[in-house]
């Protein structure tokens, strides 16, 4: 949640609207802002080694072509053979996310951050709905100005509803959905397009007949059993909150703890040897610890995911009789959880990640130099005063079957929180 002290509450009834601010082709967008040959040019952001990489954002000239976030590099060039590959430069993506955040507190001093490129904001805080539009505008331009990127807003009185109107008119979209007319604007969008509904359920809906989301509201008024019958409650459940008008701000804006944490990493070449995929899997399992350090939080679930050269993949995930909070405690687990799943053949991806997440029991701070110190503890230290990522298990720096690294944040992976978003 991102603040700003010098708001003041002002004792008047506010609007009832909050509204969803998603950045336009995030980490591409940036890549062509601070490198003008790239403006105008199918690109897509990925990781080293572009046979096994996975395009983690494409620009709009790319998209257009068919080329998806998660797509395989190999498999987007074939959509687009121009298509340009640049690396990714987490820690740039990531200071320009934290002062675009900070910016956002000129519209509103209650910001719920959502992911690296999207964002929440109540604007309660305005009395007028056009007063909060001004504002938006003056920080969609700021934004232009300072990092050459757009983003797409979405305005309504249901956090869902926002969601779906900023990626209804992307990019540099402006959608305002006023109190009373969700009905109407949900009566255009395809079912395909409102967030949550997955791939499985989106087949059986259209097998119902339910193609456009008015449609399914529809069925809901009419014949719930039917719904309730294939789907369940929460599936009910989260249909219903489409339907809302009015919910708990102090509800859905305050700060909640992660879900899970975890890490992935797409590899540079595919490995077959036992100890590799341990050695691999032991780097973003210490990434994982790491976190949960940093939240004060111990896990009771882990979940383990391989990717195979044909593309194929396997997971496993295990509820456990005992909490992990250490490094020592997952590298423990992992070669029993890569042997339950392993197939023996070559390996091209591997994520790890913990659930059934509680606050860490018996916490102790100890000074940075006591011998009974744990290591996660001094990790989390040296963490602080240099930055994520400064300090690396050193059995990672050189895989011989793979290549020779120069420095870590040349390794391509992802770190991800989960976080349940409802109103």
């Amino acid at each position: 949640m991102v603040q700003l002290s010098s708001w003041r509450v002002i004792a008047l009834k506010g609007i009832p609207y909050v509204s969803h601010i998603d950045m336009d082709a995030f980490f591409a967008s940036i890549e062509q802002a601070a490198n003008p040959t790239l403006k105008g040019k199918p690109i897509a952001v990925t990781g080293i080694g572009k046979r096994h990489s996975v395009v983690t954002s494409a620009s709009y000239e790319a998209k257009r072509l068919g080329v998806k976030s998660g797509m395989a590099f190999f498999e987007a060039l074939k959509l687009c053979p121009d298509l340009i590959a640049v690396g990714v430069q987490s820690k740039k993506y990531g200071y320009i996310s934290k002062e675009i955040m900070k910016m956002m507190t000129s519209v509103s001093p209650r910001v719920m951050v959502a992911s690296v490129d999207e964002a929440y904001i109540d604007l309660s805080f305005h009395t007028k709905l056009e007063e909060s539009i001004n504002r938006f505008i003056s920080f969609k331009r700021d934004l232009k100005e300072r990092f050459g990127i757009t983003a797409s807003v979405g305005i309504s009185v249901n956090p869902i509803i926002s969601k779906i109107a900023s990626d209804y008119s992307k990019p540099n979209g402006f959608v305002v959905v006023k109190d009373g007319m969700e009905r109407e604007f949900l009566n255009e969008i395809p079912v395909k397009d409102v967030p949550g509904i997955g791939k499985h359920t989106l087949i059986k809906l259209e097998s119902m007949g339910y193609k456009m989301t008015g449609e399914l509201l529809e069925g809901l008024e009419k014949s719930p059993m039917d719904l309730y019958t294939m789907f369940g409650n929460a599936f009910m459940g989260f249909l219903q909150s489409l339907t809302k008008n009015r919910f708990s701000k102090k509800e859905f804006f305050k700060e909640e703890r992660p879900k899970s944490v975890g890490h992935s990493m797409t590899l540079s070449g595919d490995i077959n040897d036992f100890d590799l995929i341990v050695r691999v899997t032991n780097f973003l399992s210490a990434r994982v610890i790491y976190r949960l350090g940093r939240y004060k939080m111990e896990s009771s679930g882990v979940s383990l995911f391989l990717r195979y050269a044909d593309r194929s993949s396997k997971a496993l995930s295990k509820r456990l009789n005992f909490t992990i909070s250490s490094i020592k405690d997952m590298t423990e687990i992992t070669p029993w959880l890569i042997s339950s799943i392993w197939n023996g053949t070559a390996v091209r991806a591997i994520g790890i990640s913990c659930w059934a997440l509680s606050e860490k029991k018996n916490q102790r701070q100890l000074s940075l130099f006591e011998k009974e110190r744990e290591l996660l503890e001094t990790v989390l230290e040296i963490e602080r005063k240099f930055g994520e990522y400064s300090i690396f298990p050193g059995n990672i720096l050189f895989l011989p079957e793979i290549r020779k690294l120069e420095k870590p944040s040349d390794l391509h992976y992802q770190g991800f929180c989960r976080r349940e978003v409802s109103c």
